[in-house]
């Protein structure tokens, strides 16, 4: 049977509805019977969970006893993604058999950049200054645990992606920068970008499991997990996985690895730990918690709120626009917020707008002198690159989320962006009072960041923040083993990536620096196969500093 090319029914995420699930609310405790998650007809469902958070799954909770084929691995991974790709690869280099087994029919990795320190060129002063910037930036609720093992670990796991997108013929661009903290102490961070756009990490991902099942990694494509597999000691020892409509039982003698992305598509989950959310489009799709309501169901807990959220847009216009207070608008053409906010923070003047049917849409107004104004290194020939059709094939970006527009006149800029043109005409004219005032009376922007529309053509930025990710799921130490209500961990089971922990513990993603979104998760997925087959954090085969080190620019 070739489980990688069954195709999963459509609206799978409907199975396995209604089994009621009991003994689970004092954590993780010995189960009665062998080789079943335990299931009651008691109505109970573990806790912190509804009924409906596995009608939006496809988790299934009735005990799965009859399967059309077993299988025998050491390590079995959920998850064909960031995360789940590097702990495939490095289990393979452990010397371990290991299986991938992804709901969808592709991989799905998102993001371009990943980061991490380079503790040859820093001073272990300069680590723990920059883990305090880290927790500073974050509002202090950084996770302890899981930002040790980004600084520690990080970079070999950013040298090691360098060596493995340069044997599989996609190296990163690849760069590094220094900070300096008082004593002289200084730490130097390496950065990977996978690109240009629409090149990204998915590209990577793909090739890197590619090489993976070329190396005797066996990848099982559309055949989501649906189930854990306990041991009567409470040991995960394995994964159901439901292709059509058999189930198969992959057996996992060191561990099962979570990999399987977070919960923005499960509506219930959203409502109750993000309600932030609710009212935001999401950029991903098919992400319904399976893998943090299987952990659930064996005596995972889900971390306490906040959950962060990333809520950006990085794509209709550049990147390097976003931290400009440009004039703000909502779709009826009128400022709604003081525009000195950045752009990870956005959705939370954004949510207030009770009558949008989309929250996440509005409109950034500037004219053609805004680089002088301003002080922007982005030209106006850069800009072309992110209008819609202006060129056949622009370069770097994803062409349907572009959405920068030019105009002539104020009515013709609205008519492009699809807002009234007497209502932009107003706001553009009570902007220009404020700044020949040089006070705002509306918002009270400051008088330096008030800068006049007055310079034709104009232009206009019709932004879209929708959640990419809801980085928290469940409770994990810095080992990403999974903890139990007791915080010991649940013995056979990792998790990783945006499902996994919480690292930045803050309503909004921490980016102090970028990269740490992808870079941590990478870490994670390597140093949980790591730890998982040998009891330890060190590879057997780590990235050596002096074989990389000539790849980074200046």
């Amino acid at each position: 049977m070739d489980l990688s090319r069954r195709r999963f029914l459509a609206g799978a995420a409907t199975i396995g509805s209604a089994a009621a699930i009991g003994g689970l609310l004092s954590g993780c405790q010995p189960q009665k019977q062998a080789d079943q998650d335990p299931v009651s007809e008691s109505g109970q469902y573990p806790k912190g969970t509804t009924h409906e958070d596995f009608q939006n799954s496809v988790v299934e909770l009735e005990p799965v006893d009859e399967f059309s084929e077993e299988k025998d691995f050491d390590i079995v991974v959920i998850g064909a993604g960031t995360a789940g790709v590097p702990a495939v690869c490095t289990a393979l280099e452990e010397g371990a058999r290991v299986a991938c087994l992804q709901k969808e029919s592709v991989v799905i990795a998102h993001g371009n950049g990943s980061s991490g320190p380079i503790l040859e060129e820093s001073t272990a002063l300069g680590a723990l200054q920059y883990k305090q910037a880290w927790r500073a930036a974050g509002g202090y609720r950084m996770n302890p645990d899981l930002l040790d093992l980004y600084v520690n670990h990080a970079g070999e796991t950013i040298m090691w992606m360098m060596r493995k997108g340069e044997s599989a013929g996609l190296p990163p661009q690849a760069s590094k920068a220094r900070t300096d903290f008082d004593e002289g102490s200084y730490i130097t961070v390496a950065s990977n970008y996978f690109g240009p756009k629409p090149i990204n990490n998915q590209d990577i991902m793909t090739r890197l499991a590619e090489e993976a099942a070329g190396a005797g990694a066996e990848f099982f494509y559309e055949t989501p997990a649906v189930q854990l597999v306990r041991s009567e000691d409470g040991r995960v020892k394995g994964v159901v996985g439901k292709t059509g409509n058999s189930y198969v039982k992959f057996n996992a003698s060191k561990a099962v690895i979570v990999a399987a992305g977070d919960y923005q598509n499960n509506e219930s989950l959203v409502a109750r730990y993000s309600p932030d959310v609710v009212r935001f489009q999401r950029k991903q799709s098919n992400m319904t918690a399976d893998g943090i309501l299987m952990s659930m169901a064996v005596g995972a807990r889900m971390v306490p709120v906040n959950h962060a959220k990333t809520m950006h847009d990085m794509d209709a216009a550049p990147l390097a626009l976003t931290g400009l207070p440009f004039m703000a608008l909502d779709d009826h053409g009128e400022r709604f917020m003081n525009e000195d906010i950045p752009m990870e923070s956005w959705d939370l003047s954004l949510q207030w707008n009770k009558d949008a049917d989309d929250p996440g849409r509005f409109f950034r107004i500037f004219d053609n002198d805004f680089a002088r104004k301003y002080g922007a290194s982005v030209t106006t020939e850069q800009l072309e690159n992110y209008i819609p059709g202006f060129k056949e094939n622009p370069e770097g970006v994803y062409e349907g989320l572009i959405d920068t527009h030019r105009a002539d006149t104020l009515e013709e800029l609205a008519d492009a962006l699809g807002i009234p043109a007497e209502a932009l005409k107003k706001s553009v004219a009570a902007w220009n009072e404020c700044c020949a005032r040089g006070a705002d009376d509306q918002f009270g922007l400051a008088r330096d960041k008030l800068k006049p529309i007055d310079t034709p053509p104009y232009w206009g930025i019709r932004q879209w923040i929708r959640c990419s990710a809801i980085n928290a799921g469940v409770v994990v130490d810095g080992c990403c083993r999974v903890l139990d209500e007791n915080d010991e961990p649940i013995p056979g089971l990792y998790s990783v990536g945006s499902g996994a922990g919480n690292v930045c513990g803050g309503l909004e993603w921490n980016l102090y620096q970028g990269g740490l979104c992808c870079g941590s998760y990478m870490t994670m997925g390597r140093y949980a196969a790591i730890h998982a087959l040998t009891g330890g954090l060190e590879p057997s085969q780590p990235a050596a500093y002096d074989e990389v080190k000539g790849m980074w620019s200046a």
